[in-house]
């Protein structure tokens, strides 16, 4: 099986509760690679404890850290979480770190001529330096890899310059109710509720697959012959951190091994309700779980 790349931010998340492991392409990564697909983590580290802590968190999730380069120059990414009483987090994100300085390279080369698929975000390109570097990856990719821009609008690290070139170089894309209603303003998309502006989106950029996470309300996802929407569950919240990162992760792998897209779908809502009621963005998920099974 060809690899799944999670590019961009790799950080710790400074939670009330202690420091985790985390930034959205490092979920997505870890829940690819627990689903049973080859998945790689593009990023990098200070030469730092903090950075030595994040390599071996990803040897003990079992993704092989090859791909993590190591910076003595700037140190490893760290954000202040706030969780508030629904579950819901506010972030705090440090500003010139490692993976702002991600470095192009013949390996990023050959792994971007050899993925399935790829994942990113905006957050990893409000530098310019991981933001060529992203770029060029996405160049290098064939066209048969899909590029899934899962857009995580963070604090005011975006522009409609950024939104619109990820789109258009995007197979697919995915965003939540608040990402949407942006987006709606920013790139006038006019529709006369969310689900029109999800579908105008999808024409607009000419994306194969358009997804918009609701929450317990479920989920909807475009293509050109398909709206299906799923109701969501309802689940005692621990925290919503990555829950969003591991639908997009379910989404993929179910659609890479096959499944209807429908099923696809299921397991992507499935596995996001199991992660937003466990702390933190990387929980070990029980695959044997009735959600799972037969799926």
């Amino acid at each position: 099986m060809q690899p799944i790349v999670g590019f961009g931010e790799i950080l710790w998340d400074m939670l009330p509760s202690g420091k985790q492991a985390g930034g959205a392409p490092f979920n997505f990564t870890f829940h690819c690679h627990q689903l049973g697909w080859p998945a790689i983590m593009v990023s990098r580290v200070g030469k730092d404890a903090l950075g030595e802590e994040l390599t071996i968190k990803s040897k003990e999730l079992g993704l092989n850290p090859v791909f993590l380069q190591e910076d003595s120059s700037h140190s490893t990414g760290t954000v202040e979480v706030q969780v508030d009483s629904q579950g819901q987090a506010e972030y705090e994100i440090k500003e010139n770190v490692a993976w702002d300085h991600l470095e192009w390279n013949d390996g990023l080369k050959n792994l971007a001529g050899t993925c399935a698929a790829v994942c990113f975000g905006t957050l990893c390109q409000r530098n310019i330096v991981t933001r060529n570097t992203l770029k060029n990856f996405l160049e290098c990719c064939p066209q048969k890899t899909i590029k899934v821009f899962d857009i995580n609008l963070r604090q005011n690290f975006y522009t409609r310059e950024i939104l619109e070139e990820s789109l258009y170089k995007a197979t697919w894309a995915k965003v939540n109710e608040q990402e949407l209603e942006t987006l709606t303003d920013l790139l006038g998309l006019k529709g006369d509720d969310l689900k029109e502006s999800l579908e105008i989106l999808r024409r607009r950029y000419k994306l194969d697959l358009a997804a918009l996470t609701l929450g317990e309300n479920g989920c909807l996802v475009n293509t050109k012959n398909e709206r299906i929407y799923l109701q969501g569950h309802k689940i005692e919240v621990a925290d919503t951190i990555g829950a969003g990162d591991s639908f997009t992760a379910g989404l993929l792998v179910g659609l890479l091994k096959k499944k209807p897209l429908r099923r696809a779908i299921a397991i992507a809502n499935d596995l996001a309700a199991q992660v937003a009621s466990k702390p933190g963005g990387t929980p070990l998920i029980d695959l044997k779980e009735k959600s799972f099974v037969h799926k």
